[in-house]
């Protein structure tokens, strides 16, 4: 997934996205298979040839801060510059006040030092949330952090004291039309700009309404994990690594499975009205937000921030409920070939033949997800490597390392840093081509835009990376060698589709009812949750799954939840790339040219129109008929090959 930190020209907003998979009912898995996979053959030319060697494993943070002085030094040069943004106060009502602004070196620096240090922040973070210099470091950014948004607090107040009329001159003017995007909200009828003061007070609150760190750090380093014992009798411990392993893992039967299932819901029941508040929390800040800009809803403000239109909310919804149908006779048909009298969410990725994920070093499993997605050509290859063969690749999971995968660069400032949690599994790759995608598109945007346009929002950013997932798929399914091996490709990307797109919108669902529930003058309560997830459980898994009767507590796992309406951009976004990758086999090198143009124009329109670029129109019914065809398409196929 997308770890962001963005900042607007006079606001400087922050959006922390969330460090899990990009599916995360489906956590990345791993196999215990000694058989190495190596690369399937191809025909291949160029750059297609080469393949990685000796690639770097740690993240290397000194290519932020060589040291604990260099950070201090750049937060006192933060706290040095503030005045610089003092003194622009009061020349905001013309065409080279705001360009005198916009493009000042010392504003830009301000800016630069801020993605360098919040990403260095969450890096440290991500490693371990307990290290007392994480802790450190993190209270002194947020800090720096803080006095910048109460510098920057009259700016928007300021341009919006003029008529509407004499905005619209000044932002139309030539000079600012490579900064138009980012100016729009001022020519906005329906921007509603909190007045200094009331910007002060947010900016002074904001640290203290913090639950999305409280959840990591409880979830992923303080809860306690149960122990277990294997077939055989060894001892194990419920990590989500070793959840993993056994879920994909042949040598376990499904009793087994449901038994360590069944333990992941366990472990976390005791602390269901801890997780019910610590989301509480995060949902009245932010319809308290939502409020103090105007808007009667949440989501409203939330699709408003993204310059997201309704209608794309609504669609995704309905077209995952249109789907249901299909999806339930795919749960269906992988019950009988399972030869299982009942099955669970915890089969799902068993394979339904003696074909299995194999063993497989990091390097092979990044040559052969290079190889996937090297139909995006050689120019995109270029950037995947300069990014992988860097040191800004933490590849292994550790006792305190956030679990799942993310990938982040804000600005120009470096190139990215991608986080993994590599369990030496063939199905592994997927999640490696995803966060790559993110990667490539963050370095793409950042050499080709400028500083207010090279940050992507997450809506397009996710198109990026599962579309290299789609693309790699492909590539393993026409590369098999043999029909069992062809079979699980093809159930690894039904199981894409219905992860990112199905059971997002399950999450989405979900969420929706948590903040209807905290608008209507409600508070959550840890039993109506589990009733209200196990409700939208059976809608999307429908009759033919059976439901652990206290799987219900499962929302609490999920990190999502703490950033405003983020999940059903999973789902959006695969339907996206799903047509983008069916008119790469229609149209060849022009939609893969369009697709690059698409990576390169970062975040210089709204993400309508930058889809558009690449042939995809998300408010058109077409867009969603040609994923589910698809989707469709797969079932059916895997159904006759399975016969």
């Amino acid at each position: 997934m997308k770890r962001k930190i963005s900042m607007l020209l006079g606001i400087a907003l922050m959006v922390s996205g969330c460090s899990a998979t990009n599916i995360p009912e489906v956590t990345t898995n791993t196999i215990s298979n000694t058989e190495e996979s190596v690369a399937p053959d191809a025909e291949e030319t160029g750059l297609k040839d080469k393949v990685l060697k000796n690639l770097p494993t740690k993240w290397d943070l000194t290519d932020l801060y060589a040291d604990k002085e260099a950070f201090e030094a750049d937060m006192k040069r933060v706290e040095e510059l503030l005045p610089e943004i003092e003194a622009a106060r009061g020349t905001l009502n013309s065409v080279e006040g705001i360009l005198n602004d916009i493009e000042n070196p010392k504003l830009m620096e301000i800016n630069d030092i801020l993605y360098r240090a919040g990403m260095y922040s969450s890096f440290l973070d991500a490693l371990d949330a307990t290290d007392s210099w994480a802790g450190t470091v993190r209270a002194r950014y947020n800090e720096v952090f803080q006095k910048h948004m109460i510098a920057y607090a009259f700016y928007d107040p300021e341009i919006m004291e003029l008529p509407l009329e004499k905005r619209k001159e000044i932002i139309s003017d030539k000079r600012l039309e490579p900064y138009a995007y980012s100016l729009k909200r001022f020519t906005d009828p329906e921007y509603v700009v909190l007045s200094e003061d009331v910007q002060k007070a947010v900016a002074l609150l904001s640290p203290a309404v913090n639950s999305y760190d409280t959840h990591s750090i409880f979830d992923n380093v303080e809860l306690p994990r149960p122990s277990f014992t294997y077939p055989d009798g060894t001892e194990g411990t419920l990590t989500d690594e070793e959840e993993s392993k056994i879920m994909e893992s042949p040598q376990y039967d499904h009793e087994f499975r449901k038994e360590i299932y069944g333990l992941r819901n366990a472990m976390r029941q005791p602390y269901a009205h801890t997780y019910a508040s610590l989301l509480e929390g995060a949902i009245r800040g932010n319809w308290a937000g939502a409020q103090m800009q105007g808007f009667d809803s949440t989501l409203s403000a939330a699709l408003y921030a993204s310059d997201v239109d309704q209608q794309v909310y609504d669609k995704i919804i309905e077209f995952a409920h249109d789907m249901l149908p299909k999806v339930y006779e795919y749960y269906e048909t992988k019950k009988d070939l399972l030869s299982q009298d009942e099955i669970m969410l915890c089969d799902l990725l068993q394979s339904v033949t003696d074909y299995s994920p194999k063993k497989i070093s990091y390097e092979d499993a990044a040559n052969i997800g290079r190889k996937g997605i090297s139909v995006w050509g050689d120019e995109y290859l270029e950037v995947f490597d300069k990014i992988i063969e860097s040191p800004h690749i933490d590849v292994y999971p550790t006792e305190t390392k956030r679990s799942g995968a993310f990938e982040s660069l804000d600005g120009d400032v470096t190139t990215p840093y991608v986080l993994y949690n590599f369990n030496e599994s063939e199905s592994y790759i997927s999640t490696l081509v995803h966060e790559m995608g993110h990667a490539v598109y963050s370095e793409f945007s950042a050499e080709n835009q400028n500083k207010y346009n090279n940050t992507p929002g997450i809506f397009t950013q996710e198109v990026a990376s599962t579309a290299n997932e789609i693309m790699f798929h492909k590539y393993m399914i026409d590369n098999a060698k043999s029909k069992d091996e062809k079979l699980y490709w093809l159930d690894s990307e039904i199981n894409l589709f219905l992860g990112t797109i199905m059971r997002q919108c399950l999450y989405s669902e979900f969420e929706d009812y948590c903040y209807k529930t905290i608008e209507k003058g409600g508070s959550l309560n840890a039993d109506d949750m589990a009733d209200k997830w196990m409700e939208l459980q059976k809608l999307y898994y429908g009759d033919g799954m059976t439901l652990l009767e206290d799987s219900g507590i499962d929302w609490a796992r999920i990190p999502h939840f703490y950033n405003d309406y983020y999940v059903y951009k999973y789902a959006t976004s695969l339907t996206y790339a799903a047509s983008i990758c069916e008119q790469v086999d229609e149209k060849g090198q022009g939609e893969i040219d369009a697709y690059i143009s698409f990576l390169k124009a970062g975040k210089s329109a709204s993400p309508a129109d930058l889809l558009r670029i690449a042939g995809v129109d998300p408010l058109e019914d077409d867009t969603y008929e040609s994923a589910g065809k698809l989707i469709s398409e797969l079932i059916d196929e895997y159904i006759e090959t399975a016969k």
